[in-house]
């Protein structure tokens, strides 16, 4: 070996040990997005961009000729994460491009868009927008060939948003390989959260648990496009968590032995808020409750039906009255609808007005509203006064162009409400729209009414997949209409499902 020779081995070997660890650790991988991106909670100034990579990484979201916004995600949020976007246009479009960062390594970049609200002071002539939950529930869940098609149904729609209205995972149940009806899932690799051998007092456990679900379902690639192109504002239900339960319980009433069930509550309220674009609230970062300005001609009020509720097995009285919405949550709603100025309002609740719902009733008591008319104790345990009292201060003030979008329970039904609920003889009319499910068990039939606010039904059935399609459309003569109608999964109207409200004039206080 001549000296030149000798010089560059030399030279090799000393670059490799450093490579190898004497001074420099090589790059690792560069990170990725793995479940796209998603927007949330937009106004007319500003919106929320999520995203998840694979590991430890800085989210980059670049917007508007080139301003990029920084966040760092950890293990603690299961690597997702978010930024605000402030300081927007009101009515504007908006493209963004997000990445993710790691040791000076850069993902791919994935392409989203939204529309920011009009503002405040500005009609529309036309707003349109698509409200669904109940996705992926009773072994109905991805498939192998096309996964969430109903996700490319409503795309092809353009809304200006969607509301995912709950049980946007089934975290009590699974995704078999072989579903309902021949079905070919993607299987799910995860448990049901309320299996007996899962143990609840290991907090860090059941947060793995719902990270999977919500992996899987985001994990969609129609799912992911959607969410890319169509903002949304998200809501919670039972199963995001475990069936027909409250956040404040001390206990489940189906297990009432089992410990830890306030571990399951907080991680399931953890996964849903890492999960999803959420504005926080500085006051109460895990509040779900919310409203939502979309010009001038529309509000939308947005519930949780989970987090403040009494037990469901509790009888309601008017000397005794029960609490769905707790007391903040209530008085917020009912100043909200008063005080608003839109033309519309929308009240986006995760249970049903009229509709009995709740497992086995006759123990456990009612899961929504409505007592139902059973000849049990189940007929006792709604939450119909609280209700009643809402309606009776709207009453009073002569609330108009008040409508209730409803999911939850897997059938499609159009109600219409007549009521003098504060008995001045004047009338408070409104609507309910309840929709789903997206995809997850159906209804055979649709249910019963429950008869305490009068309920006219307009139109329902069952035993589908579909979705609320909801429109404010202004006519030549300048007045403004609301429009709903039930889609199926192939996008067409449901035959008796269309409704057309034309705007009713403020009466005078």
């Amino acid at each position: 070996m001549n000296e030149r020779t000798l010089r560059l081995a030399i030279g090799v070997a000393v670059v490799t040990s450093v490579v190898r660890g004497w001074g420099c650790t090589p790059p690792g991988p560069p990170p990725q997005i793995t479940q796209g991106v998603a927007t949330g909670d937009v106004t007319d100034r500003s919106a929320i961009v999520w995203a998840r990579a694979d590991g430890p990484a800085e989210l980059v979201v670049a917007f508007d000729e080139g301003d990029e916004l920084r966040a760092e995600n950890s293990a603690a949020s299961d690597f997702t994460a978010q930024v605000t976007l402030e300081g927007l246009s009101p009515g504007r479009e908006y493209a963004y491009r997000a990445r993710f960062e790691r040791s000076g390594r850069r993902s791919p970049e994935v392409e989203g868009r939204f529309r920011t609200a009009p503002a405040r002071q500005d009609g529309v002539d036309a707003v349109r927008f698509i409200v669904g939950g109940d996705l992926g529930g009773h072994g109905y869940c991805r498939e192998t060939e096309g996964g969430y098609r109903i996700f490319d149904t409503m795309g092809a729609l353009s809304p200006d948003f969607f509301i995912a209205n709950g049980d946007m995972i089934y975290a009590d149940e699974l995704c078999p390989a072989e579903g309902p009806e021949g079905r070919r899932n993607v299987p799910g690799d995860f448990p049901r959260v309320s299996a007996a051998e899962i143990d609840w007092t290991d907090r860090a456990g059941l947060q793995e648990i719902f990270w999977k679900h919500w992996r899987y379902h985001r994990g969609d690639p129609t799912f992911q496009s959607f969410l890319a192109r169509v903002p949304m504002y998200a809501q919670w239900d039972d199963h995001e968590v475990v069936n027909d339960f409250g956040a404040s319980w001390p206990s489940w009433p189906f297990a009432p032995e089992r410990q830890g069930f306030p571990n399951l509550a907080e991680a399931g309220r953890d996964a849903v808020l890492h999960y999803n674009p959420i504005a926080r609230n500085s006051d109460e970062p895990g509040r779900i409750f919310r409203s939502f300005r979309w010009g001038r001609d529309l509000e939308l009020f947005l519930l949780d039906g989970r987090s403040y509720r009494d037990r469901n097995d509790l009888a309601d009285s008017e000397a005794s009255p029960k609490t769905l919405l707790g007391e903040e949550q209530l008085e917020w709603l009912a100043t909200g609808l008063l005080a608003s100025d839109a033309t519309w309002k929308v009240v986006s609740s995760d249970v049903p007005l009229s509709v009995p719902t709740g497992t086995r009733p006759e123990t456990f008591g009612r899961d929504g509203w409505a007592n139902g008319t059973a000849d049990d104790f189940s007929a006792t345990t709604g939450f119909e006064q609280e209700l009643l009292g809402l309606f009776r201060r709207l009453d009073a003030a002569d609330l108009e162009n008040l409508v209730f979008v409803v999911t939850d329970v897997h059938c499609a039904l159009s109600i219409r409400y007549d009521l003098d609920a504060d008995g001045d003889g004047d009338r408070l009319v409104f609507h309910e729209f309840v929709s789903g499910p997206m995809v997850a068990g159906k209804l055979p039939e649709p249910p019963g009414l429950d008869p305490t606010l009068e309920p006219t039904l307009l139109y329902a059935e069952a035993n589908l997949f579909n979705f609320g399609y909801y429109r404010l459309e202004r006519r030549p003569d300048g007045t403004l209409h609301f429009l709903a109608d039930i889609r199926d999964g192939a996008g067409e109207v449901r035959s008796g499902s269309s409704v057309e409200l034309p705007t009713r004039p403020p009466q005078p206080r």
